[in-house]
């Protein structure tokens, strides 16, 4: 690893519940939960509409606000751990590869006042907005509004000015959006989003009236802030949009950021950097253990982080929707983060479609009307082989395609298509059909196997004899 200190001041961070699957697959979950970072019960929301509301995980579950220089820290500390070789103060220079992807990559990096030369037949750049290796050609700036993140970190010593003290705020205004993530009970860091080609942000002198004015057209935000301390000089971070045209090839993947960046109104960043991260170790490491297996390995990482991206483009689109009803004289900023395109990607179904699709719809209640279902494999079925993760290596398993699904489907919400295609055949009734399923398969919620088993029959791939 070939790492320096990330940019100072380092940003506050939000990490959602949903990472912990994600730290338990990597084993980092106890350096997370004892490295001492607030926890999290949720958002406070004011978009849109103009009321402010609480929104709590649920479940009693927890997200963690993090600086990101320990966050980053305590991952690099595990890292090392588990054997990996950190060059922790290293600065690359140059990436030569040979374009075949037969040879092996040449890095040359500083460390301290020595030049080094090293190579490596699998580089993974992790190199963020910075991109590398992936600025040389391998991704593209997204259509639409610039974004630029002026950030201040505050202190106060009593509570703030909201109803629970371990939220981020986030709210929509004008011409803009702001957000506040606590990384302790005292301080938090205050961000508006604002776009350089509608809002002036000059110098540093500059920069600070600009803040200023842009966190006093807000509502929470302002009250927020009133009577707190700024403690560190302000400071402004690109946070435009961009898009790999490729994530990968034979010896060379680009990981998290690297691959492409969304607005980061979603607040998943950095689970989807974390995601990335994991995959493309899963991809090194089958790709190095079965050479076979590189171009379905390779395809799969690709689909993966474009279903990413797309997915976080498509919660962009909506809120920017939902922002612009309300200011309309900001209509040029939240039409510009108004996706065009909000097709699901090609390679992974859209749940939301899926419930309301007519077919799916009448399959659903043919299963719930009828004394036996006695279903069949239809002439459209066909088998295919497609690349999945199992544990943490890549296997080539079988999926069914139709027409509706070209590509080839293997699962929906967990629930394993091709197992229940199997049982099909062997039960005329849905509740002997989910039964076996659950003893051949790992369980499922009632509801998630009504849904599998209803677009098996309306898309066409198992139909009532």
């Amino acid at each position: 690893m070939l790492t320096r200190p990330g940019p100072q001041p380092a940003l506050g961070e939000s990490l959602p519940p949903s990472c912990d699957k994600l730290f338990d697959r990597i084993g980092v979950r106890h350096a997370i939960e004892t490295a001492g970072f607030l926890q999290a019960t949720g958002n406070t929301v004011r978009w849109g509409t103009g009321e402010e509301r609480v929104e709590q995980f649920g479940g009693g579950r927890y997200g963690y606000q993090v600086g990101r220089d320990v966050f980053d820290r305590t991952l690099l500390d595990q890292a090392a751990s588990a054997g990996a070789v950190v060059r922790g103060n290293a600065v690359v220079r140059e990436v030569r590869r040979d374009r075949s992807g037969d040879g092996p990559a040449a890095v040359t990096y500083d460390e301290g006042d020595e030049s080094h030369e090293m190579t490596a037949g699998w580089l993974l750049d992790c190199t963020g907005r910075a991109g590398l290796v992936a600025r040389q050609g391998m991704r593209r700036a997204e259509p639409g509004g610039r974004t630029m993140a002026l950030a201040g970190i505050w202190e106060r010593a009593g509570s703030w000015a909201i109803e629970d003290q371990t939220h981020t705020l986030v709210e929509s205004y004008e011409d803009g959006w702001a957000w506040s993530v606590p990384v302790s009970l005292r301080r938090r860091f205050v961000t508006a989003m604002v776009d350089p080609s509608l809002t002036v942000v000059g110098n540093r002198q500059g920069l600070a009236a600009t803040y200023h004015t842009e966190l006093g057209r807000t509502t929470s935000l302002q009250r927020l802030v009133a009577g707190a301390q700024l403690i560190e000089p302000l400071f402004a971070r690109d946070a435009s949009s961009y898009a790999a045209v490729r994530t990968g090839e034979r010896g060379l993947l680009l990981v998290g950021d690297a691959a492409s960046f969304v607005d980061p109104l979603s607040s998943y960043g950095v689970k989807k950097a974390l995601a990335s991260a994991w995959l493309a170790a899963v991809v090194t490491h089958s790709c190095l253990s079965s050479p076979a297996l590189l171009e379905p390995a390779l395809a799969l990482y690709d689909s993966r982080e474009r279903a990413m991206y797309d997915g976080m483009r498509t919660r962009l689109t909506v809120f920017a929707r939902e922002a612009l009803t309300t200011h309309a004289a900001g209509k040029n900023f939240w039409l510009d983060r108004v996706d065009p395109d909000e097709s699901a990607s090609a390679d992974e179904p859209d749940l939301a479609v899926l419930r309301s699709d007519p077919d799916v719809l009448h399959a659903l209640q043919e299963l719930k009307q009828r004394s036996s279902i006695n279903l069949r494999e239809t002439p459209a079925l066909r088998r295919v082989q497609k690349a999945i993760v199992r544990g943490n290596v890549i296997m080539l398993e079988e999926h069914l395609a139709v027409p509706s699904f070209e590509w080839g489907i293997r699962f929906i919400r967990s629930v394993d298509l091709v197992t229940i295609v199997a049982l099909a055949r062997e039960h005329d009734q849905v509740p002997d059909l989910f039964d076996a399923y659950n003893r051949s398969a790992p369980p499922a919620p009632l509801p998630d196997f009504l849904g599998a088993l209803s677009v098996l029959v309306g898309k066409g791939m198992l139909a009532f004899a």
